[in-house]
C-alpha cells in the first residue's frame, strides 16, 4: 500500500481510489496545497484516480490555496473528488469552496464514507 504523511495530511492509495485524511486544526495556506499535490503526483506515478477527502478538521484555507486545488495544476491526477464533511463548520467550509471556486472536476459532498465510496467506484467508469 502506497502512504504519505506529514503534520498536515495522510494520504494513500485504496483500492484505486486516494484517500486523503487532514489533520485536525489545520490552516491550508499555497506553500501547503503546493506541496500535497506534488507528493500527491508522486505516489500516483501518472495514474489518474479517484479521490476521497476526509477534512479531520480543517479551520481555513487561503483563497491562493483553494484557487490552486481547483486549478488544472492542483487537480492534476484526480479524476473526481467525494468528500466527506466532518461538521457543520465543515459542510460550511465546503459548501463555500465550492461555490467560489467552481473546480474543473466533478466534487460531491457527503456525510457517509460508504456513499461516497460509492459513489466514486461509480465514477470510475
Amino acid at each position: 500500500m502506497e502512504i504519505f504523511e506529514n503534520n498536515i495530511i495522510k494520504m494513500e492509495i485504496i483500492d484505486d481510489i486516494m484517500h486523503a485524511t487532514y489533520k485536525k486544526g489545520m490552516k491550508i495556506e499555497l506553500e501547503d496545497a503546493k506541496n500535497i499535490v506534488d507528493e500527491r503526483l508522486k505516489m500516483l506515478k501518472g495514474r489518474v484516480l479517484p479521490s476521497i477527502v476526509f477534512d479531520g478538521g480543517v479551520v481555513s484555507l487561503d483563497k491562493a490555496a483553494r484557487d490552486y486545488f481547483s486549478s488544472v495544476e492542483g487537480t492534476q491526477g484526480i479524476k473526481c473528488v467525494a468528500i466527506v464533511q466532518s461538521s457543520m463548520f465543515s459542510k460550511m467550509l465546503v459548501n463555500f469552496f465550492l461555490k467560489i471556486t467552481k473546480p474543473k472536476l466533478k466534487v460531491k459532498a457527503f456525510d457517509d464514507s460508504i456513499e461516497a465510496i460509492a459513489w466514486l467506484h461509480s465514477q470510475k467508469k
